[in-house]
């Protein structure tokens, strides 16, 4: 719980700093003008203030409630010891925001469902900013927060796109053929 109050403090401290110096935030030195605004049209408190000109301009959305309708599936992956939560943010059929957390300690329950214990934020996040249903590692659309305290402009880009190619100095392999 006290993750949430220092990322809600943060996100306030980060809005403010924002509209006092116009241009001040630039996340993980991408281009301004690519992110979208978040936070608008959404329930947050700074939201609901009538004529409030306060905007979050944070690629990575703030992550929803616990049984929230837009979340489409929550599940612990064992070989990770992560916990993930899938989202349709934009209720367009298809997952454009996830979340992963670490976890403290997971068990079965009596009915053989794990229970899991997580740490209070996520540490990483994945925006499918361009919409096409994926998420593209080498387009930004992964980020970690290894503070692990929210969105608090900390984030950086998770890129992994080196990772997906082969190695050039090592030969492939290929199967011995049979003599005959």
């Amino acid at each position: 719980m006290k993750s949430r109050i220092f990322s809600l403090r943060a996100w306030v401290g980060l809005v403010l700093l924002f509209t006092v110096f116009p241009g001040a935030l630039v996340f993980s030195g991408e281009d301004p003008s690519s992110l979208t605004p978040v936070g608008v049209g959404s329930e947050s408190p700074l939201d609901l203030e009538q004529g409030s000109q306060l905007r979050d301009y944070s690629p990575i959305p703030i992550e929803p409630e616990e049984f929230d309708n837009r979340e489409v599936k929550a599940y612990y992956d064992w070989r990770n010891d992560l916990f993930f939560r899938e989202f349709d943010m934009k209720g367009v059929g298809h997952v454009d925001y996830m979340t992963a957390r670490r976890t403290y300690k997971v068990w079965l329950d009596e009915f053989g469902t794990p229970v899991v214990i997580t740490v209070g934020s996520p540490l990483f996040y994945w925006v499918d900013r361009n919409g096409n249903g994926k998420f593209e590692t080498s387009k930004g659309e992964m980020w970690s927060d290894p503070n692990e305290d929210g969105i608090t402009g900390e984030e950086r880009i998770y890129d992994t796109s080196h990772l997906e190619n082969q190695p050039s100095r090592i030969p492939m392999w290929e199967a011995p053929t049979p003599n005959q």
